[in-house]
């Protein structure tokens, strides 16, 4: 059989081959024993994944069974089946509930496809010098769940192997040199080994006792992985140091846990202060609300409920620690620093927007009654006389006599020269840094000429 590659997908990991008239579908497995499938396929199948219509998982499960299956059609575990079996690491973060999904054979395949993938075991992620040694870092963040743990220790076999072999063969003399005392792989678990994993770290901690090798081993609850001052001199604890550290975990969880639960009753308190102020002053309350439903509770709901189940998980299995003592318990950095700068951010936020939202209530005087009204002194200002009322006069008098002589204007001037002079001293005010007699001589001199002014106008006419 002579086939030709006419379509190749490193995504779906398939490839599309032909040999004459007939299209094969060829796809890779991690079954040692069947390590490649190889299946005929009509032409349109073909055609339809190719042109986008069809799935890489819905060709091969054409391949399989001889017919599409669209996605309405799935039931919600051949949907989960699916999603997993595209996205291979979902599987690692429950796989006790993910294997009723599979086969035996189906489902040791996708954790091994799975775990590569973290793991990486064919590659080094990271190498360096240390204090005169040269240390390679082994990062492991899987988890030793029993369904996927016999997996996962090969794999990281494989890749404690690789990390020998390149060690021993010296690959890294060509960068690094060869003057080193010591050579040290140090590994960091993301997740606590289960004793199946501490018994492999501790044979290899053995087959690296005569040679110029080391291991050094991280544990979760270890707080020195920036100064990397974490050593094992023994990596095969007993049960019972084991049984130590995850009390000693719990103790920690159950600690930050109290810490937690009164910061969000302090925060709940806060903003129960500062609705009753806005309440009482009349101002927007349910901005404020708003705001503390977008802090205060997703605080409590990220990082107070999860430590709520984890110690209530931790109690159902060693109900005789609830009575431990947290006193003397160190809490992780990183725990620590997560909660404090999200009680800080929070208590800004509450007392920004109380901030915004806050007005006083203005405080109006009270009314005066009669009694205080009637207890205001009086002011007796005099009123001054104008010159309109003699003015008037003596334009109607003009107007009604028109044969008047020039003596009567003159008597009636005169007249009112006096009147004015009268009225001169009856003025009532005062104007500062001015002289009140001086003042009163230029208002009846301005008097005296607007009459003069007058009166010759009435003589003309």
């Amino acid at each position: 059989m002579r086939m030709k590659t006419i379509y190749l997908s490193k995504k779906d990991m398939l490839e599309i081959c032909q040999d004459g008239d007939k299209y094969f579908l060829r796809y890779p497995t991690f079954n040692i024993t069947c390590p490649e499938v190889i299946r005929e396929i009509p032409k349109e199948a073909a055609d339809s994944y190719m042109s986008g219509e069809h799935t890489g998982k819905e060709l091969m499960t054409y391949a399989q069974y001889g017919f599409w299956k669209s996605k309405k059609q799935y039931t919600q575990d051949e949907s989960d089946k699916l999603f997993i079996e595209d996205h291979p690491s979902f599987i690692l973060k429950n796989p006790e509930n993910s294997r009723c999904l599979f086969t035996a054979e189906e489902f040791t395949q996708i954790v091994t496809k799975a775990i590569v993938s973290e793991l990486e075991p064919s590659e080094l992620d990271a190498i360096g010098i240390v204090d005169s040694y040269l240390e390679l870092l082994l990062v492991d963040p899987v988890g030793w769940e029993e369904e996927i743990e016999a997996v996962h220790l090969e794999i990281l076999q494989e890749k404690m192997n690789n990390y020998i072999h390149f060690l021993e063969s010296k690959q890294y003399v060509e960068r690094y040199g060869d003057k080193f005392d010591k050579k040290v792989i140090y590994i960091t678990f993301q997740y606590s080994p289960s004793d199946n994993g501490l018994a492999f770290l501790a044979t290899v901690q053995k087959t690296l006792q005569n040679t110029d090798m080391s291991l050094k081993v991280e544990f979760p609850d270890d707080e020195t992985l920036p100064e990397k001052k974490s050593s094992l001199a023994d990596v095969s604890h007993p049960k019972q140091e084991q049984e130590k550290v995850f009390q000693e975990r719990y103790l920690q969880i159950k600690k930050e846990y109290k810490i937690r639960l009164g910061l969000v009753i302090f925060l709940f308190t806060i903003f129960a202060i500062l609705s009753i102020v806005l309440i009482f002053n009349l101002s927007r309350f349910i901005p404020l609300a708003a705001t503390a439903m977008g802090t205060v509770v997703p605080f409590n709901h990220f990082l107070l409920v999860p430590l709520w189940e984890q110690k209530k998980e931790i109690e159902k299995e060693h109900p005789e620690w609830r009575e431990l003592s947290t006193s003397g318990i160190r809490i992780p950095s990183s725990e620590s620093s997560k909660r404090t700068l999200a009680a800080i951010g929070t208590i800004l936020a509450l007392f920004f927007s109380f901030a915004m939202l806050y007005r006083p209530v203005k405080v109006n005087k009270p009314i005066p009654s009669i009694e205080e009204i009637n207890k205001i002194p009086k002011l007796d200002r005099k009123t001054p006389k104008t010159p309109s009322s003699s003015s008037s006069e003596r334009a109607n008098s003009s107007d009604s006599g028109a044969s008047s002589s020039t003596e009567e204007s003159t008597k009636e001037e005169s007249s009112g020269t006096e009147s004015s002079k009268d009225e001169t001293h009856n003025y009532d005010f005062h104007l500062p840094g001015v002289d009140d007699e001086e003042l009163r001589r230029v208002i009846d001199r301005s008097k005296k000429d607007f009459r003069e002014n007058h009166a010759k106008e009435q003589t003309t006419e």
